[in-house]
């Protein structure tokens, strides 16, 4: 949606940068829990802040420009140059006239008014785009939870509500990334230039193409994000929990309405049938010996045992309609 250019997905709140509160070493532990955050969206396409957050008062009567400028500046050194570097690779926006903060609210929660940056990833919600606004666990105000939320604005014609993702600790940015997958239908071409976001723990083969299910790409893209963020965050977990026991791993998946099982055991007793779960990857070959099933008769992911050399990654090497047995 939009050009390339215009395709951030994460707005910096300027919550992010008010430290006023803060002790010495509250104000270091801000500055690494920020940077931790921003460190995976900082590559130039993936962020944006305001330009108005320049002007924000981050310390008693000290504006974060000067804070990051000022030859006697508040923050401390190292970490100053770190976020000037994080920050540079972010994209600067100058707010329009649908970014103008209006007050808004979560569920029953009080009125309050946005920030900039709030607001900018409001309008791009409202715009259709699933935007996610980064604010920090420090930020108290306003004290919206990490996840998707829906948030009710004051519009000229009454009010809307917006669907939205706030992320507060870098280990929920990949529930963002899935729920763009879904939100925005990301068409087939594009699926994989958000998988290692989505699905930090899995490997993809080269050879994995979206059509060669036999259902359509809209009956199969919510069940195939739902499986994969299941293995990426719990498939090695539940294998090591249940020491192995494939039935209760099978059960463990089963109770959160998912079908998967290992290949048969007649299907490891026909040569041909076995070889074709073998996956060339990165210059290796494994054996994707489980697999996912959308309907009993169709559409399965088959995927690996966890790979020691990959950290204990899991290789999904072969999207199908259905292999031979």
């Amino acid at each position: 949606m939009g050009d390339a250019d215009d395709d951030y997905r994460v707005v910096v709140g300027e919550e992010c940068f008010d430290w006023r509160e803060l002790t010495d070493s509250g104000l270091r532990d801000a500055l690494d829990t920020l940077a931790e955050l921003l460190q995976p969206l900082a590559d130039g396409r993936k962020a944006a802040f305001m330009e108005p957050a320049y002007k924000t008062e981050c310390r008693p009567s000290v504006t974060l420009e000067d804070a990051l400028y000022s030859p006697d500046s508040v923050l401390p050194r190292d970490e100053r140059v770190r976020l000037l570097k994080l920050l540079g690779k972010c994209r600067g926006v100058e707010p329009g006239e649908a970014d103008l903060p209006q007050s808004v609210r979560v569920a029953q929660g009080p009125w309050r008014e946005p920030s900039w940056g709030t607001a900018h990833a409001l309008a791009r919600a409202a715009a259709g785009r699933a935007m996610s606004c980064l604010l920090v666990p420090y930020a108290t105000e306003p004290d919206w939870p990490s996840g998707w939320l829906t948030v009710t604005r004051t519009t000229e014609e009454g009010h809307d509500e917006v669907k939205v993702h706030v992320l507060r600790r870098p280990e929920d940015a990949p529930g963002f990334w899935r729920g763009l997958l879904t939100h925005e239908r990301v068409p087939a071409e594009r699926f994989f230039i958000y998988t290692q976001d989505a699905f930090p723990q899995l490997l993809f083969a080269d050879s994995l193409r979206l059509h060669h299910f036999k259902g359509g790409y809209a009956d199969v893209l919510p069940w195939l994000v739902r499986l994969l963020g299941a293995l990426n965050d719990h498939f090695p977990r539940t294998l090591a929990d249940c020491g192995g026991d494939q039935k209760q791993v099978i059960r463990r998946f089963a109770a959160l309405d998912l079908d998967i099982s290992p290949e048969s055991p007649n299907t490891k007793k026909n040569a041909k049938a076995w070889e074709l779960r073998n996956v060339h990857y990165d210059g290796g070959t494994y054996r994707c010996e489980w697999h996912g099933k959308r309907l009993f008769d169709r559409d399965r992911v088959h995927f690996s045992l966890p790979i020691p050399a990959y950290e204990d990654r899991i290789l999904v090497g072969i999207f199908v309609g259905h292999l031979a047995t």
